[in-house]
């Protein structure tokens, strides 16, 4: 149920609502209307609508809670154990109503036939009830299946554009040029520590090359490219501990999309300031059960943290977007000035 242009989205839908609601109650009305001839359309109206509020709480309890707490989360047992419950209560609703006050006041016959209150046929009472609950799902559930088709495509088509961006650009081509002129310095002077940082050149490299083309990769991969590029960009350093790293919790069973983290790093190294007691840098990653926190913190400097560099990858608007694509309701990310200190903060449930 898609809202009307130009209005509050969330009054069209409570619009779209009341008229889905008044469509079903007046298709029935009609429909006794066609059966019975001397129909009274005040009062069948108004006893179809008393009925249609349990119709109702079965269709928005499935559809709101169920469906997205337990179906949609691969929850089947819950799903159906509670569904099964559901379906009793709703029934057991229905049953009250009837017996109480709809055959007394309007099918008086029915109870002088001896009608008894466990007198319920529950394969009708379940048609009755959910045949709305099913038709409301299925367009509930065809909103939702439209709406994810429009993110992929969005992100498909994003990828594509960007895709040169990430490999040309996302290792700055300063930080490149950098690297190899400090590796060049390092031959003569330090060939083992040369070689090691080619080694780390050509990891960084070959995961740009050969894992980004994916959605996800293992958590354990992005952090060890993090590290060869922390590491490539010590090398011009003379502390070797001015950037401090710590990996917590259980990393080895996370994914993350690739090159998620790069930005925040190279921003911590491009606008921090290097002229300060170690460590200048801190980098920590926290695997928890049902999320992953990463935050960079480094000295402010006086460039302003908000304007871009245009020639670092996908920027952080970029980012910005990327998690909204790929982990919508699924992220927090934040940026904030403690004590000299500008830090990045970002939170994504898995």
């Amino acid at each position: 149920m898609e809202s009307f242009p130009h209005s509050n989205p969330k009054l069209s839908r409570v619009f779209l609502h009341i008229l889905f609601w008044t469509g079903y109650v007046v298709f029935f009305v009609l429909q006794y209307a066609f059966f019975y001839k001397d129909t009274n359309y005040l009062s069948t109206a108004g006893r179809l609508t008393l009925e249609a509020f349990i119709d109702m709480g079965a269709t928005y309890f499935t559809v709101y809670f169920l469906l997205p707490r337990f179906l949609f989360k691969r929850k089947y047992v819950q799903f159906v154990v509670i569904f099964l419950l559901s379906v009793a209560i709703f029934i057991l609703i229905q049953r009250v109503l009837l017996y109480y006050f709809t055959y007394p006041r309007f099918f008086p016959d029915i109870m002088k036939k001896g009608e008894r209150f466990w007198h319920i046929n529950p394969f009708y009472s379940f048609l009755n009830i959910y045949t709305v609950v099913g038709l409301f799902a299925s367009i509930k559930l065809m909103k939702y299946w439209y709406r994810n088709q429009q993110i992929k495509t969005e992100l498909e088509n994003k990828n594509k554009t960007s895709e040169l961006a990430l490999l040309r650009s996302q290792l700055n081509p300063h930080f490149l040029f950098n690297t190899l002129n400090n590796i060049d310095s390092l031959i003569m002077s330090n060939p083992a520590k040369a070689s090691d940082a080619i080694i780390k050149l050509s990891d960084i490299l070959r995961f740009m090359l050969y894992d980004t083309s994916t959605d996800v990769v293992p958590l354990e991969k992005e952090i060890s490219y993090l590290k060869s590029y922390i590491s490539l960009q010590q090398i011009r350093l003379k502390d070797p501990g001015f950037v401090k790293t710590t990996i917590a919790g259980n990393c080895s069973d996370k994914t993350i999309a690739p090159m998620l983290f790069i930005p925040f790093v190279e921003n911590a190294f491009k606008h921090g300031r290097k002229n300060v007691t170690a460590p200048g840098i801190r980098i920590r990653l926290e695997c928890q059960d049902d999320s992953i926190y990463f935050e960079v913190a480094n000295h402010s400097g006086l460039s302003s943290r908000t304007n871009k560099d245009r020639t670092t990858g996908i920027g952080m608007a970029n980012t910005r977007r990327r998690l909204e694509l790929l982990y919508p309701g699924r992220h927090k990310l934040s940026f904030e000035k403690e004590n000299g200190m500008y830090i990045s903060r970002l939170t994504i449930r898995t």
